[in-house]
C-alpha cells in the first residue's frame, strides 16, 4: 500500500484543537501562578492517576487474562499520557514568547512555534487513548455485540445512497494524467467502502470481487513503489524505515495489545513483503533502472523467482519456515482448528496474490508507452479519436465478457484456483476505461479519495471498533452496538466514530513515524538503538509487573494454604471487584493477572465496579 502523507490542514472541529482550546481557557490561569516546575510535578501526578485508573478500569471487564506485552503496552501508555500532562502544563505555565518572522532579505529561518515540542508527545498521548477505545470496544463486556444485518437489499440500498452522495464531490485534479495520484486514492476509496460494507453486512456472494479489489491493492503496491524508486532512485535506509514504520506500526502495537497473530491483519505482512521485494529487485543494478531491456529483465526474473518461491513446497517452506520468519506469518485459526500447518493461512492468502504486484511492476514500465498512446488518441481528429476509442471500449467490454463467463462466475473454492493468474484482466480493464478520456483523467470523485487515505487503518479498526470479534485471533463475526434496537440508528453512530478514530490514528501514525524516524540516514542507527533499549525496558516491566503479580499468588498461598487461596481467588472480595470478570478461569495466569490488578488498583486508590455487582459467583470444583 503506497505511503501516504500526514494532512496538516485540520478541520476547525479537530478534537485536537477542541482539546487546545479547553488547555488555555480552563487550565492555563491556575498553573500561571504556580510556575512551571510545581506544575510540571502536578500534570504528572494527574496524568498518572488518570492513565492507571482508566486502564484499570476498562482492565476490570476483560475477558481474558493480561500477558507480559501487554502489560508492558499498559505502562507505555501510562508513562506517555503522565509525560505529556506534565509538559502540557509546563508549558501552559510559562510565560508567553510571541514567534519570531523570517527575515525576507537575510534568509533567517523563523523560530518554532511554541507547543511544536509537544507535538509529539500529544500524539502519543492520544494515540495511547486510542488504543485504550480500541481495547474496550472489542476485549471488554463494556460495549455489547449483536448479530449481522446479512440483507442484500439493504447493503445495495446503502452503496446507491452513497455514491449518490459521492456524485456531489466531483473535483478537478491538480495534475491531470494517467492514474494520478487522485486517481488512485479513489480508487482504493470506493473498493475499501465496499469491502468493508461487504463484512458488516456479511454478503458472501461478493467474495470473488472482494478478492479482485485485494488484488487491485497489491496491484498498487507493485505499480506505485517501482514508479517511486524509478524516479527518484531513492534507495535509502530512511525510506524503507519511513515505508515499514507505515505499514506496520499501528498492526504490531494492536496485535500486542489485543494479544492476536500479526497473520490476522494479513493485508499487512503481504504488502509488506512485496514492497520489501519491489526494492530489491530495483536495487540491484539500480544505475541501469533506465535501460528499458533491463527493467524487462527485472520484471521477468522477478515473475519467474515469484513462482519458484511459491510453486515449489521446499522453497517456500525454506523462506518462510525459519524462524523468527515463521513466527511473524504462523497463524492459528480457532475457527478451523482442522488447518494445523501454521502456515497455511500465509501460503493461501499471499498466494492469491502471488503475481499481481509483478504485473503492476510491469505497468509501471510500460507507463510511458500508455501515456502516449493516450495523447496521440487524444489528438487525433474527432472522427478518428471516437472510433479508436469505441473500438477500445468494445474490446475490453468484450474481454470482461469472457472473464465473468469463464472465471468470475465460478463458485469460491474453484474461483480461487483462477484468482492468482486472471485478476490482473478486471484491473487492467478498469484503468483504461477509468482514463481513457481527458475529461475522465481530469476528474476525482473527492470522497472516495479521502476514504482512500485511510485505507490500513480503516481495514484494522472494522475489526475492533465497527465490529467485534470473536476473541483471540477471531473473526469479525458480530457487530459492534452502542444503541440497541435501532439497527439503523447504531450504525449511523458506531460508523461516525469508527470513521472517527479511523481518521485520527491516520495522522497520529504519519505523525509519530515523522518524529521517530529521523530524516538523516546517520542518526538512524541511534534512533534503532533507541528503540530497542525502550523494547527491552518494557519487557522487563511487563515481566517485572507479571513476577510481582506471581510472587504475591505464592506468598498467599504459603500464608494461607493452597486451597483457602484458591478459593479465595475463585471469590474475590468485595473490595477488589477487578476479578469479578476473572471468575471460572482456573488457569495460573488468571491468578497472576487478578492479583496484579489488586495490586494497582491498591496503589492508584480507585476502585472499579463491575455492572454485575462486586463479588462474584464461585468458580466451579
Amino acid at each position: 500500500m503506497p505511503d501516504a502523507e500526514l494532512v496538516t490542514d485540520a478541520a476547525p472541529r479537530d478534537p485536537t484543537q477542541m482539546l487546545d482550546a479547553f488547555l488555555v481557557a480552563a487550565v492555563r490561569p491556575p498553573l500561571r501562578r504556580l510556575g512551571p516546575p510545581a506544575s510540571r510535578v502536578v500534570g504528572l501526578f494527574v496524568g498518572l492517576v488518570a492513565a492507571t485508573t482508566s486502564l484499570a478500569y476498562v482492565g476490570a471487564h476483560a475477558a481474558d487474562a493480561h500477558t507480559p506485552a501487554q502489560l508492558a503496552v499498559g505502562v507505555l501508555g501510562v508513562v506517555v499520557v503522565a509525560a505529556w500532562a506534565a509538559l502540557e502544563c509546563a508549558a501552559l505555565a510559562a510565560p508567553y514568547a510571541p514567534v519570531a518572522t523570517a527575515d525576507a532579505e537575510s534568509g533567517a529561518k523563523a523560530e518554532p512555534a511554541p507547543g511544536d515540542a509537544l507535538a509529539p508527545w500529544r500524539a502519543g498521548a492520544e494515540f495511547a487513548v486510542w488504543m485504550l477505545f480500541i481495547y474496550a470496544c472489542d476485549r471488554t463486556d463494556l460495549v455489547a455485540r449483536g448479530e449481522k444485518h446479512t440483507s442484500q437489499k439493504s447493503f445495495w440500498c446503502l452503496w446507491g445512497l452513497i455514491c449518490l452522495a459521492a456524485a456531489c464531490t466531483v473535483r478537478s485534479c491538480r495534475a491531470p494524467r494517467v492514474l494520478a495520484r487522485e486517481q488512485t486514492e479513489e480508487w482504493k476509496g470506493w473498493m475499501q467502502l465496499m469491502f468493508l460494507l461487504y463484512h458488516y453486512f456479511a454478503q458472501a456472494q461478493l467474495y470473488n470481487a472482494i478478492r479482485v479489489y485485494i488484488a487491485a491493492y497489491v496491484w498498487m503496491t507493485g505499480y506505485g513503489n517501482f514508479l517511486y524508486y524509478q524516479k527518484t532512485g531513492n534507495f535509502g535506509a530512511v525510506r524503507v524505515c519511513q515505508t515499514l514504520f507505515r505499514l506496520n506500526f499501528f498492526v504490531v502495537v494492536v496485535c500486542v495489545a489485543l494479544r492476536n497473530e500479526y497473520m490476522l491483519y494479513y493485508i499487512a505482512p503481504m504488502h509488506t513483503l512485496f514492497t520489501l521485494f519491489v526494492w530489491l529487485a530495483l536495487r540491484i543494478a539500480r544505475a541501469r533502472n533506465d535501460d528499458a531491456r533491463v527493467l524487462v529483465v527485472k520484471v521477468v526474473s522477478t515473475l519467474l523467482l515469484t513462482a519458484l518461491l511459491y510453486d515449489v513446497e521446499a522453497v517456500f517452506r525454506f523462506a518462510f519456515g525459519w524462524q523468527p520468519m515463521r513466527a511473524l506469518v504462523a497463524f492459528h485459526d480457532p475457527l478451523h482448528p482442522e488447518f494445523t500447518d501454521e502456515l497455511h493461512e500465509w501460503r493461501f492468502r499471499s498466494g492469491l496474490d502471488r503475481y499481481v504486484w509483478v504485473f503492476g511492476m510491469a505497468c509501471a514500465a510500460l507507463f510511458p508507452v500508455l501515456s502516449k498512446a493516450l495523447a496521440r488518441v487524444d489528438a487525433a481528429e474527432a472522427a478518428a479519436r471516437r472510433a479508436i476509442r469505441g473500438a477500445v471500449v468494445a474490446a475490453l467490454l468484450g474481454a470482461i465478457y469472457v472473464y465473468h463467463d469463464a472465471v468470475f462466475s465460478l463458485d469460491k473454492y474453484a474461483y480461487n484456483g483462477y484468482h492468482p493468474y486472471t485478476s490482473w484482466l478486471p484491473i487492467l480493464v478498469y484503468i483504461l476505461l477509468r482514463n481513457l478520456t481527458p475529461a475522465l483523467r481530469a476528474r476525482y470523485v473527492h470522497l472516495f479519495t479521502f476514504l482512500g487515505q485511510v485505507t490500513l487503518e480503516t481495514y484494522i479498526l472494522q475489526f475492533h471498533v465497527w465490529m467485534k470479534t470473536t476473541g483471540l485471533n477471531g473473526s469479525p463475526k458480530f457487530l459492534l452496538v452502542l444503541i440497541e434496537g435501532h439497527f439503523w440508528l447504531n450504525f449511523a453512530v458506531v460508523s461516525a466514530a469508527y470513521f472517527l478514530v479511523s481518521v485520527r490514528v491516520f495522522r497520529l501514525t504519519c505523525a509519530l513515524r515523522d518524529a521517530l524516524v529521523p530524516d538523516d540516514a546517520r542518526d538512524l542507527p541511534r534512533a534503532l538503538a533507541v528503540l530497542g533499549g525502550v523494547v527491552a525496558a518494557l519487557a522487563a516491566a511487563g515481566h517485572g509487573l507479571s513476577y510481582a503479580a506471581f510472587a504475591s499468588l505464592r506468598h498467599a498461598e504459603s500464608a494461607a494454604g493452597k486451597s483457602s487461596a484458591e478459593a479465595r481467588l475463585s471469590s474475590p472480595p468485595p473490595e477488589h471487584p477487578y476479578c469479578n470478570t476473572m471468575s471460572g478461569l482456573r488457569s495460573r495466569s488468571t491468578k497472576m493477572s487478578c492479583t496484579l490488578s489488586r495490586f494497582m488498583i491498591s496503589r492508584c486508590g480507585s476502585y472499579c465496579h463491575s455492572r454485575n455487582g462486586c463479588r462474584a459467583k464461585p468458580a466451579k470444583a
